[in-house]
Order: structure tokens, then C-alpha cells, then sequence
């Protein structure tokens, strides 16, 4: 796909995606979410890609959906019964976010507010810049709660942050999304990228991608489990699995003899957990 919505570059085993349309502040339509889609299958797919920043460009991370024209979203179908009604458009980006095999760090530089803010809950580590600010608008837009983040939200900072933040959709800094969980590190501007340049390339250089595509589904999954008992029945699972292979044995290996790792497999060894969440 050629992608004008979005920027992707890859470079040192790390994949960057930036939302480019400064102009308006980044802010998403349709064609948006399709290339952001594309470009997550595009990482996830390519053995050289061991892990993924995602960023905006300009002042701004996103600015939502762009409503400057009203809301340009599929519509129609029944809600009561859900007949005929269309998918939540940028729900389908937080979904090919949640089945990722590779970490996803958001490097938030700026303003991410509605579907800006929401989409980043799905990422797997959330830096974020002294400039950044947040908003989950929906109730003053008229509208309500998209991209799965009554799933994830609550999750994140607990219920009663998320009530806050939903119910009355104000606008809060990035000291505040420290302060409650949903940022782990606030940073000067000029220190963000190079901070999560730096994350993504200890992954890269240092970690399994069939043991990092493994973690990631296990933390993501268990959240739902309603016993440790499904954990221990997956992880022993896994467990069998990475020791029977190659990287375990070089993961020793280049313990013993204090170098970093090279290690050989790839995030299709992890394959076998494909089953266990279908």
C-alpha cells in the first residue's frame, strides 16, 4: 500500500509509524486507520522488524477523528440487536494492535485526544512528552466510548480514573497521565524519540521474538482469565515449547559467556499459541 496518511520507515530491527497529517493535526479519517492497519502487518510480518514506535508529526500525536466536516463514519444497522451494524472503524486498528506479535511502544509527542488517546491503549509501552495532553471527548462530542477502550481503559488506570476521564471528557496533561498509570515515562520533548529509540532497540538486540510475541499475548490475554490456573496451563505450555528450542539454548549460552545474544527463531515459533485463543 502507498501510505499518505501515515509515514513508515524501518531501520536497526525497529519499525516507525507516524500519523503525518500535521496539517490538521493528525487527525484521522477512514484512509487513516486502513494505512494504519497496513502498516501494522507490514511490521508484524517482516522477520527483520523485532519491535514497533508509534508517533505523530508536528506538534501533534492525534487529534482524533477529523470532524471537520461532521463525523464521516459508516453508519446504519439495528442497535439493539447489532444487525447490519458496522464495525467501529477505529476499533479494527486496536484489534490488529491487540493480535500484534511484536511490542508496540507509543512515542506520544503532542495532543492525543478521542480516537488519538484510545488507540494508544492498546500499545504496549506509553512514553509521552512534557507537551503531551489527553482527552477522551466523546460525551461532549455527543457521541460515546470507541476503539475498545471501555476494555482497555479501565484496565489500565482503574475504574475510577476511567469514569473520570469518560464522563466528563476533559482535557489533562501528560504529568497527570503519569500520575495515574497510564503513561510510563513523561519526558522533555527532545528526549522522547531517542528514549524510545532506545527501548525498542534493547528489545531488539537483546530478546527472543518468539518469547516477546509469547509475553506480550500471555500479559494481554490472562487479564481476562478468572483463575492462575488458566496462566500455569498456558505457560507451561510455553515453557515446553521455547525449551525445546534454539534460542533457549543460546539465551544460556550467551549468559555463560557474558555477550549479547544471536539468537536464530522468529515470531512464527510461537506459532503453536495461535489455537489456544481461537
Amino acid at each position: 500500500m502507498d501510505f499518505t496518511d501515515i509515514r513508515y520507515t524501518k531501520a536497526d530491527g525497529i519499525a516507525t509509524i507516524t500519523f503525518n497529517r500535521p496539517e490538521v493535526m493528525n487527525a484521522a479519517r477512514v484512509q487513516t486507520n486502513d494505512e494504519f492497519i497496513a502498516a501494522l502487518d507490514a511490521a508484524d510480518g517482516d522477520d527483520e522488524v523485532r519491535c514497533v514506535i508509534v508517533t505523530g508529526e508536528g506538534r501533534a500525536f492525534c487529534a482524533g477523528t477529523d470532524i471537520s466536516s461532521g463525523f464521516q463514519l459508516p453508519v446504519g444497522g439495528n442497535p439493539e440487536t447489532g444487525e447490519g451494524i458496522p464495525e467501529d472503524v477505529g476499533g479494527t486498528s486496536v484489534l490488529r494492535m491487540f493480535d500484534m506479535r511484536k511490542p508496540v511502544i507509543g512515542a506520544i509527542n503532542g495532543a492525543a485526544a478521542g480516537f488519538g488517546a484510545t488507540v494508544t491503549l492498546a500499545m504496549d509501552i506509553r512514553l509521552v512528552s512534557e507537551n503531551a495532553k489527553f482527552a477522551f471527548p466523546f460525551a461532549r462530542r455527543g457521541i460515546c466510548v470507541e476503539s475498545c477502550s471501555s476494555w482497555f481503559l479501565p484496565r489500565l488506570v482503574g475504574l475510577q480514573t476511567a469514569m473520570d476521564w469518560m464522563l466528563t471528557g476533559r482535557t489533562f496533561p501528560a504529568t497527570e497521565a503519569l500520575q495515574r498509570g497510564l503513561a510510563h515515562e513523561c519526558l522533555p520533548a527532545e528526549a522522547l524519540m531517542p528514549r524510545a529509540r532506545a527501548m525498542a532497540r534493547d528489545i531488539a538486540e537483546n530478546c527472543a521474538p518468539a518469547s516477546v510475541a509469547i509475553n506480550r499475548q500471555m500479559l494481554l490475554r490472562m487479564m481476562g482469565a478468572d483463575h492462575p490456573r488458566v496462566a500455569h496451563e498456558l505457560e507451561s505450555r510455553a515453557v515446553a515449547a521455547t525449551v525445546a528450542g534454539p534460542d533457549a539454548a543460546e539465551g544460556v549460552l550467551s549468559f555463560k559467556e557474558r555477550r549479547a545474544p544471536r539468537f536464530s527463531g522468529t515470531v512464527r515459533d510461537a506459532g503453536f499459541m495461535d489455537r489456544w485463543w481461537t
